[in-house]
């Protein structure tokens, strides 16, 4: 079924009217004389007209999206409680009016331009039609691009925001560059596809170039991705704590592209590759919050009250104002020693940073109310004993078992 181009050329009439009264036209017979004016064309002269009418109409459409944007959608975003559709949506306005207008223009060319076959048949048709295909998908092409970046953009914002890792910045830009080296990729792709262009020795050359690059950069691609795990699974954060596989413990000053740097107690900075650290053993103490439990081994002498010690103990942690209440300081008897019956003292405090100032601020409590509670803390004692050279003892030798048996009262009966 053959579809009238005239029946699908009509909504530009109001456009063409527009243009006629910008050329000084009557304007209430501008429609009518615009009918007639067309009348005496013919096909091969209206058609170029009809695709001018629908230029004017695209851009009218471009303007309207604009008007939308900002007008409507904008306007609903802006009163939900995220900043993103707001970032999305001024990023995409120009684009999406370019793929618009684009879009209404390769229409009108399609409808209007080519039934005509003095139009087709010039050399510069294809060129043309190539123009306007390769408008719409880099326009298309923008599109995504700006909502990959705008999302990327807020999503940095937000991160620095909170005081996260700067490293999480440094990632989402590097997503964004790979996005559109991908996203441009695809789009020649469809673009060659439809020129009829083959690509398949530029795809080989480049997955073994890509290859190459893969095994000269492994260590680097490694702590990369290794850096984007730690970003992802967040098992520490810039400010925590950490105890690594090694022993080496430090708070963290940035998880970079390649490396996380700790600084230590020592105030020097820990640079350590991320695939070292994916794959260790990483002890956070700031995690899931601040609060640390201190525990600690103290010996008393055999025939102290052990019920005293206790009560001494848990008065000692309960009295402190940095110890938590809740949960409440323990005391347990848990061994009979060499030289001493063994008590674990547990309290928690409340912030994992205060805990040497805190134990320190203990132990000199308890020191002190042992010496006036008269509770005496033994200590390991060996006898050692020295002999002159010449005078070493004589070794003590092990009794002959012929001798014994040869014993009086000890031999054989006949």
């Amino acid at each position: 079924m053959r579809v009238d181009s005239r029946d699908l050329q009509k909504p530009a009439i109001a456009a063409l009217a527009a243009l006629l009264l910008l050329l000084q036209w009557p304007a209430a017979s501008a429609a009518g004389e615009a009918e007639g004016f067309f009348a005496s064309l013919t096909e091969s002269q209206q058609g170029p007209l009809w695709f001018a009418g629908w230029v004017a109409a695209g851009a009218v459409a471009a303007l309207l999206i604009f008007a939308l944007w900002n007008g409507v959608f904008l306007r609903l975003a802006a009163r939900t409680k995220t900043d993103l559709d707001v970032a999305i949506l001024r990023s995409t306005r120009l684009p999406a009016m370019l793929l618009v207008f684009l879009a209404i223009v390769k229409t009108g060319s399609e409808l209007t331009l080519t039934p005509l076959e003095s139009l087709t048949g010039h050399p510069g048709w294809p060129i043309w039609q190539g123009f306007l295909y390769v408008g719409l998908v880099l326009a298309a092409t923008l599109l995504v691009l700006a909502s990959i970046r705008a999302v990327a953009e807020c999503y940095s914002r937000r991160t620095l925001a909170t005081g996260a890792a700067a490293g999480r910045g440094r990632f989402a830009v590097i997503a964004t560059r790979v996005a559109k080296f991908a996203l441009f990729f695809v789009a020649l792709t469809i673009i060659f596809e439809h020129f009829d262009i083959q690509i398949t020795g530029l795809l080989a050359t480049a997955g073994v170039v890509s290859l190459a690059v893969a095994f000269a950069a492994q260590e680097t691609l490694a702590n990369m991705i290794a850096g984007f795990v730690l970003i992802v699974d967040r098992p520490f954060k810039v400010g925590d704590r950490i105890e690594l596989a090694s022993g080496q413990m430090g708070d963290v000053l940035d998880i970079g592209l390649r490396r996380t740097d700790v600084l230590s107690f020592d105030n020097t900075v820990i640079s350590l590759p991320n695939a070292e650290i994916a794959k260790g053993r990483i002890i956070n103490y700031g995690a899931p919050d601040a609060k640390f439990k201190i525990r600690a081994t103290l010996g008393v002498a055999y025939g102290s009250d052990l019920r005293k010690v206790k009560a001494v103990l848990t008065d000692i942690m309960t009295s402190h104002p940095d110890v938590l209440k809740e949960p409440a300081p323990m005391v347990y008897f848990t061994e009979f020693a060499d030289s001493s019956l063994n008590l674990l003292v547990v309290c928690w405090v409340p912030d994992y940073r205060e805990q040497f100032r805190i134990r320190d601020e203990l132990f000199m409590a308890i020191k002190d109310r042992f010496e006036a509670e008269g509770v005496s803390i033994p200590f390991p004692q060996r006898d050692v004993h020295v002999f002159a050279a010449g005078h070493a003892p004589r070794p003590v030798r092990a009794p002959d078992a012929r001798a014994d048996s040869e014993a009086p009262g000890i031999g054989r009966s006949d």
